[in-house]
């Protein structure tokens, strides 16, 4: 079981260099997923969650560094792969009843709109409102 401090080592090393749509450093947002996380696997998996989708990283990778099987499984959730529109995956991972998951892309819509909203990206705040309205009812209490 990696700790929280491990998790944000491999995050900073797979996202060195990274910049999002505003030009800021892309781990601010994975911090920030993080930090809205509930408990340890939240917060790693909040950690974690674009580094497959976003980079060079692989799910064997993760399990190399020490990432349990459980968070892993939970990340191959939360990666949107291109084989499946993102209305499907948003779906998916609802119907999955894997609770770390649907936390962590609720918060991760949550940090997405905020940005999206700051920076204008009209495009990006429609897709992730309608994406929030899918996954908000299956939100248990916090």
């Amino acid at each position: 079981m990696i700790t929280i401090e491990e998790a944000l080592r491999i995050a900073l090393e797979a996202h060195e260099g990274q910049k999002d749509l505003d030009g800021n450093p892309v781990i601010l947002h994975p911090m920030t997923v993080a930090l809205a996380g509930r408990n340890r696997q939240e917060q790693t998996a909040g950690l974690l969650h674009d580094v497959v989708e976003d980079t060079d990283f692989t799910f064997d990778d993760l399990l190399q560094r020490g990432v349990e099987e459980s968070i892993v499984d939970t990340l191959r959730l939360l990666t949107h792969s291109k084989d499946m529109t993102y209305e499907e995956y948003i779906k998916r991972i609802v119907t999955s009843g894997n609770d770390v998951a649907i936390h962590v892309k609720y918060n991760d819509l949550q940090h997405n709109l905020k940005r999206g909203r700051a920076g204008g990206h009209s495009i990006q705040v429609a897709k992730h409102e309608k994406a929030l309205a899918i996954i908000e009812p299956h939100i248990k209490e916090r």
